[in-house]
């Protein structure tokens, strides 16, 4: 049995794999793909943050001194493809991507954001309009490795670019494919995606290349087995919904017997990202109309929920919070999170009710597998902090539980901590925090300069949760990292 991950230690954000002497892929919550010619270097999109992005850059300065970096190319419009442009564009990159997707970064931004901040994500200033169209150039010339431009179908996205490597016959095909997970059916907040066949079509034009590499938007580099799956997945659930919709069935309806009928060659496919649900969900977007664009307003909630709470009920904050811990050490997170609900019910301008009901959809997020339905949590537990901080801007808990979660967003993302530590700093300066608190503080400054590379200081500050409180596990595991 392999040991336990240490879910603290420094962390490695993305790794080059080489796909020949001049391809090479940066696997990382998203590919980026680097071709070296001759007269320099390309990047096919530019990661999820500025702060990814420099280390992207970073390392391929390092692999191919010398290189000039001439172009970073965009594969579409979505955030964590573009989120570095600027950063490649400083270090002298001409910006290239079709107009259609320099339309789609401006008119489909402010849904995409929205949707996605409200999962925690951090995206900070929108990206950078391409310098140069893919429509009009068509070809890039590295030096003896030439990058073909072509607009695809529809997939993920209406605005995809495949770009062709002829000499070395490989593919980078952005979110038109995705391997390592459940896929994303286009953006919850968008009409786009598995809507009709152009996905299936986009897919056999992938096999029109007859790469022997093929580069996705997210996970490991693809072959003619993982097209297929995606093929399957496809076919099923466009074929599947639209049963369901012709019978006349509900979307409740459809959901829930497709999910218990779901055969076991989808449920082993794991959902770091996509679910068969958001499948059902955008099938469903594209045959009937839900009002607004995608689909978002009509999922049901991941949020897990218990049964209403008996009588007699807690009357003291006090005897809340017990109640919804030993819940919650229970094991039965619904029953949990219906019970710190009703205590912001019974309490509503208590911040303590408020601060408990966020730490506890936090917890319950850690039972679900996709990131995106995580979200659900993160968002509800966002407006619970918001309600806690408006009735007391300086309480000290709800400060440390916004900055926790920034800052290990941070931390897992390679992004920038910054946000998380201003928070952290405010909540310090509380004096009604526990020692417990204080040693959370110190800890989380410390997974913040983890983020940042910098151990010396990493290790200062677990030392110093260490000392305010020595049982603190957390503080102990991360200084085994």
């Amino acid at each position: 049995m392999r040991p336990a991950q240490n879910p603290f230690a420094p962390r490695q954000y993305g790794s080059l794999e080489r796909l020949g002497s001049r391809v090479h892929v940066y696997r990382n919550i998203v590919n980026s793909t680097v071709l070296v010619g001759a007269r320099g270097m390309a990047v096919v999109d530019t990661q999820v943050n500025h702060a990814l992005a420099r280390r992207l850059l970073g390392l391929i300065q390092r692999e191919f001194p010398g290189k000039p970096l001439l172009y970073a190319v965009n594969t579409h419009y979505h955030w964590d493809h573009t989120n570095g442009n600027a950063v490649f564009k400083e270090a002298g990159a001409t910006l290239v991507a079709s107009r259609r997707t320099a339309a789609a970064m401006v008119e489909r931004a402010p849904r995409q954001k929205g949707f996605l901040s409200g999962r925690g994500f951090e995206l900070g200033p929108d990206p950078l309009q391409p310098d140069l169209f893919a429509d009009d150039v068509q070809a890039l010339d590295l030096g003896g490795l030439t990058l073909e431009l072509k607009l695809g179908h529809d997939a993920e996205t209406a605005d995809p670019t495949l770009v062709w490597v002829p000499e070395e016959r490989v593919l980078v095909a952005g979110d038109t494919v995705m391997t390592g997970s459940f896929p994303i059916f286009g953006q919850p907040s968008q009409n786009e995606g598995l809507q009709d066949d152009s996905w299936l079509q986009a897919i056999d034009e992938v096999r029109g290349f007859r790469p022997n590499h093929v580069v996705p938007g997210h996970g490991p580099v693809a072959h003619e087995p993982e097209l297929a799956l995606l093929e399957r997945i496809c076919r099923y659930f466009l074929d599947q919904v639209r049963v369901h919709h012709q019978a006349g069935r509900s979307l409740e309806e459809t959901i829930r017997v497709m999910e218990d009928d779901m055969p076991a060659w989808i449920t082993r496919i794991p959902e770091v990202w996509g679910t068969p649900r958001y499948a059902i969900l955008r099938a469903w977007a594209g045959l009937a109309d839900l009002g607004q664009p995608g689909w978002q307003h009509v999922k049901p909630s991941a949020i897990p929920a218990g049964e209403p709470l008996e009588a007699p009920l807690p009357d003291d904050l006090a005897a809340w919070t017990e109640l919804v811990q030993q819940l919650g050490e229970g094991g039965d997170m619904g029953a949990a999170v219906t019970a710190a609900r009703a205590a912001t019910a019974a309490h509503p301008d208590a911040p303590e009710a408020w601060c408990q009901l966020a730490a506890t959809l936090i917890t319950a997020s850690r039972g679900i597998a996709s990131v995106l339905e995580k979200g659900d949590c993160f968002d509800a537990a966002r407006q619970a902090v918001e309600r806690a901080l408006a009735i007391d801007p300086g309480h000290g808990a709800s400060l440390l539980q916004s900055g926790q979660f920034h800052t290990m967003m941070a931390y897992r993302n390679g992004d920038d901590p910054g946000r998380g530590e201003v928070l952290l700093e405010r909540a310090a300066a509380d004096p009604r925090l526990t020692r417990r608190q204080r040693a959370e503080i110190a800890f989380y400054r410390g997974i913040a300069a983890r983020a940042r590379g910098d151990e010396p200081a990493a290790k200062a500050r677990f030392g110093e949760s260490l000392a305010t409180d020595p049982s603190y596990k957390a503080a102990m595991i991360a200084q085994m990292g």
